[in-house]
């Protein structure tokens, strides 16, 4: 590929995406500019060609060699100062074993907030001894820019389109089958001081625990996108778990309800996945987890019976 400066034929957002390609365009040509970079893709939703206004712009950076990586989140922060006048907010660093990642918010104001900044965005970057751990990481990618000269072995590797989901791993889905008991197993203490804030937060966390064993089931583990999770569950399973959501006029009756709801589909989901994963089913932690809800919460039913 030819050491590109001149752009995309296209914008890698949809044209409502105004804000994003606004962002795209304003900090690309600096990073091209940078010795230190040998390419640069898109991630997320402009890879995977879902996205819309909201979406969080994902790019990911090639950094040269390793010496370069401890002086990135300084260089990256000022070429975000010098792109972005308005100015933007850190949301912090995060580190692993192969990447590094800086998440933040472009600031906005009236009237213009609808078309220019408020972009939420996530830079990345790797070195080239982790490009293809990186890449088996982060899904689906759309390459912007790499360097003419860059060995052909990453070449190849960018040049990949990439999964768009990672496979469901077995320790992960053992590890959701057992929390979502232990979130349950905190709900007689809420209801019974009537701590309504934390029974809901309860919940929740299973709720969440419960959605990503259905993903697992569907064959794949849901990416980190906080606002999207209806395209990773078949039409059904979404309704399912928004039948999970109802309340009833007593806040203590609809957080019953609420968990009741819940327990009908783990039990329907689970037993698939410790078949599917060989898994051991966590069958003492449920009967103790059920026996005190059914010892400690007033109004909790006799039995739940599962269809």
């Amino acid at each position: 590929m030819p050491n590109n400066r001149h752009g995309l034929e296209r914008p890698p957002f949809p044209a409502e995406a105004s804000r994003q390609n606004e962002f795209i365009n304003l900090l690309k040509p600096r990073l091209l500019d940078q010795p230190w970079l040998s390419a640069l893709w898109l991630g997320g939703s402009g890879a995977q060609q879902n996205a819309d206004r909201w979406s969080r712009v994902e790019l990911h950076l090639l950094v040269a060699s390793a010496r370069e990586m401890p002086l990135l989140p300084g260089r990256v922060a000022g070429l975000l100062d010098e792109a972005l006048p308005a100015g933007w907010t850190t949301f912090g660093l995060q580190q692993t074993a192969h990447t590094v990642s800086l998440e933040g918010l472009t600031h906005a104001r009236l009237p213009g907030a609808a078309d220019r900044g408020g972009v939420y965005f996530r830079l990345l970057w790797t070195e080239p001894e982790f490009l293809a751990l990186h890449c088996a990481c982060y899904g689906a990618r759309h390459l912007l820019w790499m360097r003419a000269d860059l060995p052909p072995a990453q070449q190849s590797i960018l040049q990949m389109p990439g999964a768009r989901l990672e496979k469901a791993e077995a320790p992960a889905v053992q590890v959701a089958l057992v929390s979502f008991w232990q979130q349950l197993a905190h709900l007689p203490a809420a209801l019974n001081r009537q701590e309504h804030l934390a029974a809901v937060a309860l919940l929740q966390q299973a709720r969440t625990h419960l959605t990503d064993l259905v993903v697992a089931l569907n064959g794949a583990t849901r990416p980190n996108t906080p606002t999207r999770i209806n395209e990773f569950l078949g039409p059904a399973q979404r309704d399912a778990f928004e039948k999970t959501l109802g309340q009833s006029d007593s806040l203590g009756e609809s957080w019953i309800g609420q968990a009741v709801a819940l327990i009908v589909l783990y039990r329907w989901y689970a037993p698939q996945l410790v078949e599917i994963h060989k898994l051991v089913y966590p069958t003492a932690l449920e009967e103790t987890v059920l026996a005190l809800l059914s010892t400690e919460v007033s109004g909790w039913p006799a039995r739940i019976t599962t269809a």
